[in-house]
């Protein structure tokens, strides 16, 4: 199958596993995970699961990573991998917040090319192939080239990981002075997308999982956007990293700032 209808194959299973969170009226099995403040619903499982059967009748030969059931122990395949987070913003779910994202990423011999993320409560749905660039509900994205201070900087206050809290809030502290306001939208892949549709100029996150920001990181990049760790090095795809994003301009002033390091 040509990427371009993969794509198309994705986004359709994607908003049907939208359904399955907007279905709901009410929140029932929470338990918590490894790590302060981090849990799991019937809904993360449900819609993983659903997922992977729909994307292995795509692509039968794939593996997959995913944040619930075991797949966190997945490794990327030297073919194609998947790399799913059901519902990337679990607490928000949990609170009625609704802001959330279904998280698709595919990689290929250990680059993602493939990114979708839908927020089922908006009828957002992000997408992007490497090469082919970026929509919003099927519409062309295109980033502007803002400054820090032209725009604001969406942030992670590290939830699961307490001990670097306060380290993190006193980076933020001295970054807000260089942004218009700062904003925790609670959900990773969401506030990526947000740098790729001009909504904010950066976002950082002191410590992210693969499929916390794998397909934003192919949507944000075909935007135009940029993607790195603290320290400005290539990230690949791995688990436990620090994440910087922004327009280009944000991104190095960041960088330049010396703040992260």
């Amino acid at each position: 199958m040509k990427t371009e209808a993969l794509l198309e194959q994705i986004c359709e299973a994607v908003r049907e596993a939208g359904e399955l969170i907007r279905s709901s009226h009410s929140v029932e099995e929470v338990k918590a995970k490894e790590g302060a403040a981090n849990f799991v619903t019937k809904y993360d499982s449900m819609v993983q699961k659903f997922l992977i059967e729909r994307l292995t009748a795509l692509v039968p030969d794939a593996s997959f990573i995913g944040e619930e059931d075991g797949y966190s122990e997945g490794r990327i395949a030297e073919g194609k991998t998947f790399i799913i987070d059901p519902i990337d913003g679990t607490t928000n779910f949990i609170c009625g917040f609704p802001v959330c994202g279904i998280c698709v990423g595919l990689a290929e011999r250990g680059r993602a090319e493939i990114g979708v993320v839908y927020n089922p409560y908006r009828e957002e749905l992000f997408a992007a192939r490497r090469g082919g660039g970026a929509f919003l509900n099927g519409k062309p994205i295109k980033l502007a080239d803002h400054r820090l201070s032209e725009g604001v900087l969406c942030m992670d206050t590290a939830p699961y990981t307490p001990e670097i809290r306060k380290e993190s809030f006193e980076r933020l502290l001295k970054l807000s002075y260089l942004c218009m306001d700062m904003r925790s939208v609670g959900s990773a892949a969401l506030s990526i997308c947000y740098v790729a549709c001009g909504r904010s100029a950066a976002y950082l996150s002191p410590r992210l999982c693969v499929w916390d920001y794998a397909a934003a990181s192919v949507i944000l990049t075909e935007a135009g956007g940029m993607i790195t760790g603290w320290d400005g090095n290539e990230l690949g795809l791995t688990t436990g990293v620090s994440v910087l994003t922004g327009t280009p301009k944000a991104h190095q002033e960041i960088l330049d700032s010396k703040i992260l390091d």
